[in-house]
């Protein structure tokens, strides 16, 4: 169920909260275009520890691969969804939560394998059907390390629809 590679250990990072980043992924036809485009996001962020949780019952050869070529520290998970809170054809798109038991699990992972007496940090939310601008994630670091509270961020509707 686990898989943990740190690959990155500069002294200076060491200062700097973690950044936890969990994305939560399935099988689709675009998975591995979605993940190139997190990971572009993400490489050049500093003290960045990515969590990738696929909705499966076994890890897939593609994530794994994928995962082995970054140059992230990265920690691969995998979870099903139950039966019954998957989509079916015909379901409306967002009448059911998608991702949610694999952000359960990122979050019990990093319960359970981080001290927070011994490593500050913060946790990001990122889904791999998004896009990210890197600056970003400076921004959520100096909330933290600054303001010493959570913050929370309003997603982005990049849509026609009016909203009232």
């Amino acid at each position: 169920m686990l898989q943990n590679k740190k690959k990155k250990d500069a002294k200076h990072q060491n200062t700097l909260p973690t950044i936890f980043m969990v994305t939560p992924t399935f099988k689709c036809f675009v998975q591995k275009a979605e993940l190139t485009r997190v990971w572009q996001a993400i490489r050049s962020v500093k003290n960045i520890h990515w969590i990738v949780v696929e909705d499966s019952a076994q890890k897939t050869e593609l994530v794994r691969h994928f995962l082995n070529r970054t140059d992230l520290n990265y920690t691969h998970l995998n979870v099903r969804t139950p039966e019954e809170l998957r989509r079916r054809k015909g379901d409306r798109r967002r009448m059911k939560p998608r991702g949610v038991e694999q952000r359960n699990l990122a979050l019990s992972w990093i319960r359970k394998n981080i001290n927070p007496d011994q490593t500050k940090g913060v946790v990001y939310f990122a889904d791999d059907d998004n896009t990210y601008d890197s600056q970003v994630f400076e921004e959520v670091r100096m909330r933290v390390t600054y303001n010493k509270i959570a913050s929370q961020w309003r997603r982005q509707w990049g849509s026609k629809v009016k909203l009232k």
